[in-house]
């Protein structure tokens, strides 16, 4: 775990902002899913929650649902990266959106899965066995405390990744944060007037 965080971390860049008195220092953290799953519209009744895999296809449509408890009201987001150990590769990559509305790992269908944002990222070309990291900071509007992460892909070819029930190589999201500005507190007393 330490060598994941070490890498994503010499992949951001932690700047110091210019001004006066700002010597607060970024954190960075890497959180593992709480909760993932797949649907699938060719099985729009199954729930896949307990699966070792994640998948993505367009045809038939598959999505991959993934939960992050992460508290971000507090403190300033810097840099939010989505982590991924693809074991299959997939040129034209995968979209990456918030899915808008609740769900549960055990009783998300394709039928009852929440609708997925129209705003995306899109993660680029794919290797296979290996992590992809997808820069996914401005789907964040700040005051989360929980991140549901919703993929899809438009290749019919389709791709596979490492669930949470896979161990180690499970999906993590890796926050940048700044805490939050302390002023320091001045008291004057009069004495003796």
């Amino acid at each position: 775990m330490a060598t994941l965080v070490a890498l994503v971390a010499a992949g951001l860049a932690v700047q110091a902002l210019p001004g006066a008195g700002f010597d607060r220092q970024p954190r960075i953290r890497a959180y593992r899913a709480k909760a993932d799953a797949f649907v699938s519209e060719a099985n729009r009744r199954t729930n896949f929650g307990r699966a070792r895999v994640l998948r993505v296809d367009a045809a038939p449509a598959i999505h991959t649902y993934i939960r992050f408890n992460v508290d971000l009201h507090s403190v300033e987001v810097r840099h939010v990266s989505l982590l991924l150990w693809s074991r299959t590769r997939l040129r034209r990559g995968y979209q990456v959106r918030l899915a808008e509305g609740p769900w549960s790992e055990r009783g998300i269908t394709f039928a009852n899965a929440p609708m997925l944002s129209p705003e995306f990222i899109a993660s680029g070309r794919v290797r296979a066995r290996a992590w992809k990291a997808v820069d996914v900071t401005s789907l964040i509007t700040g005051g989360e405390q929980s991140l549901s992460l919703v993929l899809n892909t438009t290749s019919v070819n389709g791709a596979e990744f490492a669930s949470r029930e896979s161990g180690f190589h499970g999906p993590r999201l890796v926050v940048e944060t700044v805490p939050p500005e302390t002023t320091a507190s001045t008291s004057t007393s009069s004495e003796g007037n």
